[in-house]
């Protein structure tokens, strides 16, 4: 299993963060590797919320809520992907910091094939997957700064 964990700074009070964390479609705004996501379903925040996402430049993803700490954190875990994984899951936090707002995030994931994963994961996957959330989480910092 590999876990990686991110933790970054916004300019701006943590509700903003929040504000877009908690809108599970707003998830095409800041992550530049979703062309578009629609919740699944009545539920649209909370514990059994899911989303779908549409991939660029190709695929999906469903993912679930699996935990909800309203105007602090989110879990989330991928149910249903192409991506060669047991599974994925990670909780995002939203704390109050002297700048204003701090987010962590930590991801865990398992990638399937045994020991040809773990080497397609150490070479590969985790060095792609931790650039795209470094990505990711600095667009959602844009994105919470400039709102109002």
């Amino acid at each position: 299993m590999t876990h990686l964990r991110h933790d970054v700074t916004a300019r701006c009070p943590p509700e903003r963060v929040w504000a877009l964390l908690a809108d599970l479609e707003a998830v095409a705004s800041y992550n530049q590797a979703v062309a578009s996501a629609r919740v699944r379903g009545a539920a649209r925040t909370g514990v059994g919320a899911e989303r779908e996402c549409d991939l660029k430049p190709s695929g999906r993803v469903v993912e679930r809520v699996i935990a909800w700490e309203e105007g602090h954190a989110v879990g989330l875990e991928v149910v249903e992907s192409d991506w060669p994984i047991v599974f994925m899951r990670w909780t995002t936090r939203v704390h109050t910091d002297a700048v204003g707002a701090r987010i962590t995030q930590d991801l865990e994931y398992q990638v399937k094939f045994g020991p040809l994963g773990w080497l397609l994961d150490t070479v590969v996957m985790r060095r792609k997957l931790t650039s795209t959330l470094d990505e990711l989480f600095a667009n959602l910092v844009r994105a919470a700064e400039s709102s109002r």
